[in-house]
């Protein structure tokens, strides 16, 4: 539709005697106007003299070259015709049947014989501005949907492009509050982390004062227990009811006084200190072995402390 309407629009100008002439047209036309009018009239079959009359120029009255006339009339006109058939585009299959029928009507008219003139001329005048106007009509049409047609495709491209926009910046927008929201998870575990190294820091200067605490109450101990071990040892024999008290105090005379001797083996240094008593009667190696109460005053321990002496 849109080739035929092309071929319409431009095949038919606005002013129709603008059509450029054919020279081959005008030479035929010319041709055939020549022959008809030094062509002799066949008699007619019969001896009809009604139609003699009509052909031959025995007529008083001046109408003898009627018949003449009318044939190069006739000739002229169809050759016409066939020329601007020739220059039509064609056209669509609706189109040509009617022209088929309006053709057909055409040669009929121009084949009769009857005083009638021939009316393919002015049918086929007014039939080529109606078939201009619709060639017209068709591209106007054509143009205002193209133009329909491409604002819908700009139209859809817009939305297209807005929707690929919008779904980018909700990507984004969404991206964005995960990285926000693991900012502000890291941020919390940073802060917890720095509680937690407040409180071990305020612990381990806890544990520092208590050590310094039992350190020196451990000294104060150590340097008290040298008058107290002989004492001790004095009510220890005392309270004894045997007869070695004197060679019991003989042995302490001769050792010395070693009053950091291990009350377990008598041979190593005392250096812990039991707890709850707060002796320090035994060794490193002799701890184990001395069971859950004190050798010296028998009491249950609980616990024990390594103390290093200089």
């Amino acid at each position: 539709m849109a080739v035929h309407a092309q071929y319409h629009a431009h095949a038919f100008p606005h002013d129709l005697r603008a059509i450029p002439s054919c020279p081959a047209l005008d030479n035929a036309t010319s041709a055939s106007a020549f022959l008809v009018a030094d062509a002799d009239p066949a008699p007619a079959a019969g001896g009809n003299t009604a139609l003699s009359g009509l052909t031959r120029n025995g007529n008083s009255h001046g109408r003898g070259c009627l018949g003449g006339a009318r044939k190069r009339a006739r000739v002229t006109m169809d050759l016409q015709l066939q020329g601007q058939r020739a220059l039509l585009p064609p056209v669509p299959q609706a189109l040509a049947s009617a022209g088929g029928v309006q053709s057909r009507a055409l040669c009929s008219g121009s084949a009769s014989t009857s005083q009638r003139p021939a009316s393919a001329a002015p049918v086929s005048q007014g039939l080529l501005p109606h078939i201009y106007r619709h060639s017209v009509e068709i591209d106007l049409l054509l143009r205002v949907e193209t133009e329909r047609l491409q604002a819908g495709l700009q139209d859809a491209r817009r939305r297209h492009a807005r929707a690929v926009l919008s779904a980018v910046g909700r990507g984004a927008a969404r991206r964005l509050r995960a990285a926000e929201a693991g900012l502000e998870r890291a941020l919390a575990r940073n802060a917890e982390l720095d509680d937690r190294l407040r409180q071990t820091v305020a612990e381990g200067q806890a544990w520092q004062g208590v050590a310094a605490g039992l350190r020196a109450t451990l000294d104060s101990l150590t340097q008290a227990q040298a008058p107290c071990a002989g004492e001790g040892d004095v009510e220890d024999a005392q309270s004894c009811c045997f007869d070695l008290v004197e060679q019991e105090q003989g042995a302490d005379e001769a050792s010395g006084g070693r009053t950091r001797a291990c009350r377990s083996c008598g041979d190593a240094e005392a250096c812990v200190l039991l707890l709850p008593c707060r002796h320090l009667c035994l060794c490193r190696g002799c701890e184990a072995a001395a069971g859950e109460a004190c050798p010296v005053c028998a009491a249950t321990k609980n616990g024990s402390l390594h103390v290093l002496l200089s």
